[in-house]
């Protein structure tokens, strides 16, 4: 009986023209989508290239000169940009994709648009995440909305439940055909999009990007599920076709819309951070005590006798001065994760923001792309300084007092760059990938299980009649 239902709900669904047209529509959208991937991502192959070597000239040169200048030196990591982008951006624009460094801390992080016109990164690019999460949730939601009301206004339903099988097979017979078309409109588009991907050579297929498509496809499946559900909650909340257009379509800007842009004021409110002038302020008040406080001759400097006293003094002070601020950046930046991660979970209730976060895990992107390169970071922060103070160690012309901001009292010697170690971006594994996932996995199936409960038990108390 199921597979009857289904049957002749696909045939129906096929058959309509509000398929017809979503099927063109997103086709469409995922062939200009493909094209403006292969357009855009070489120049920004291009722009990191030149970054990159300039970024390893300027070490080259430093390690040149000597080693305490290749240590003191601040120094800007960028991200390299991601070949699977074109299934989603994860939003990485608006998140930092920088990181400012040392061999003795890692200072900061920033956002570099990379972008000829900053106002432009304000427009939403054509990746497969945003044609599912804006266009293909609300396909799902228009193929169910009247998946009852409209029977119940075309007086079909009680006929149709006069057969030999139950209300609740019926629903489910809707429900899945609907996912089954849905489904069936994205594949197609997916498909089109890799081939156009892969002729045009900007990506080879391998084990790792089949592994993240299929990922993706089941993530799809699954917001597919949820948006269908609502739009049979939609159905069955309303005996009129129009009212659970309307019913739908409210669904459908709560997850879309309100949700992704006012749980982040909430978030402010509720888990809110100080600003940074007021961290600013507190570090300056440190320093300043510090600072006065220090022993008399530690702001001297004896001219450029590396074994003056002063610059033991000096280099102790650096130090300390150094350490009280990474102190307070660090916690400031720890608490900014936290807020970020909160304001997250806030936003699960809607199926949208949900697949969103789940992509960033399966496709390695967005924020945990960045905390995985963040903490990596400071852990290559260690191993350089280990190595800088290994080589200072070795030359006996250093008085070995470690100044972390100054090239007065530790090695003038070169080192060559091949003994120097480089930061390198790690991929994450796919444990790591899974891990990330697992929560929202359990969320979105409870989601699922919920909203079509509720909708059965509706239908279940509908009037047929």
């Amino acid at each position: 009986m199921l597979r009857t239902i289904v049957k002749r709900e696909i045939q129906h669904n096929l058959y309509s023209l509000r398929f017809q047209i979503s099927l063109v529509a997103v086709l469409a959208i995922f062939i200009v989508g493909s094209i403006s991937f292969i357009k855009g991502f070489s120049s920004e192959l291009k722009k990191y290239s030149d970054y990159q070597s300039q970024y390893l000239e300027q070490i080259k040169n430093e390690a040149k000169i000597h080693a305490t200048r290749l240590a003191v030196t601040r120094k800007t990591y960028e991200l390299h940009p991601r070949s699977n982008s074109f299934i989603s951006d994860c939003k990485e624009k608006y998140l930092p994709n920088a990181i400012v460094f040392s061999a003795w801390n890692v200072f900061s992080f920033l956002n570099r648009s990379g972008s000829v016109n900053p106002f432009m990164i304000q427009f939403q690019e054509l990746n497969w995440s945003f044609i599912v999460s804006m266009i293909l949730s609300f396909i799902a939601l228009l193929l169910t909305f009247d998946s009852v009301s409209g029977e119940k206004e075309s007086r079909t339903l009680a006929l149709t439940l006069s057969n030999a099988f139950s209300k609740g097979t019926l629903l489910f017979g809707k429900y899945i055909s609907a996912i089954v078309t849905t489904m069936l409109i994205a594949v197609l588009g997916i498909l089109i999009s890799v081939l156009i991907i892969v002729f045009s050579n900007q990506l080879a297929l391998s084990s790792v990007f089949i592994l993240e498509c299929l990922g993706f496809i089941l993530l799809l499946f699954l917001l597919i599920a949820s948006m269908a559900g609502f739009g049979l909650l939609s159905s069955v909340l309303s005996h009129k076709s129009n009212i659970s257009l309307l019913i739908a379509l409210t669904f459908w800007l709560i997850f879309a819309v309100v949700i992704p842009n006012l749980s982040t004021l909430i978030a402010k409110r509720i888990f809110s951070i100080e600003h940074e002038e007021a961290v600013q302020r507190k570090i300056n008040q440190v320093l300043s005590d510090i600072g006065r406080n220090a022993p008399e001759g530690s702001w001297s400097m004896n001219g450029f006798n590396p074994f003056a006293p002063e610059h033991r003094l000096r280099a102790n002070l650096m130090q300390k001065l150094m350490d009280a601020e990474k102190s307070i950046r660090d916690a400031y930046y720890q608490d900014m994760f936290q807020q970020f991660e909160r304001t997250r979970l806030l936003t699960v209730i809607s199926p949208i923001s949900l697949f969103e976060y789940m992509t960033e895990s399966v496709i390695a992107g967005g924020y945990p792309r960045f905390k995985k390169v963040w903490e990596e970071m400071h852990i290559y922060q260690n191993q350089f300084l280990n190595f800088f103070k290994s080589f200072d160690a070795s030359d006996p012309d250093s008085p070995h007092w470690y100044n972390p901001r100054e090239v007065v009292s530790t090695t003038r010697k070169p080192v060559a760059l091949e003994k120097v170690p480089l930061f390198e971006e790690k991929a994450m594994s796919f444990s790591e990938r899974l891990s990330s996932l697992f929560k929202y996995l359990i969320i979105n199936a409870i989601y699922i299980a919920v909203i079509f409960l509720l909708s059965f038990v509706l239908f279940v108390r509908y009037d047929v009649r």
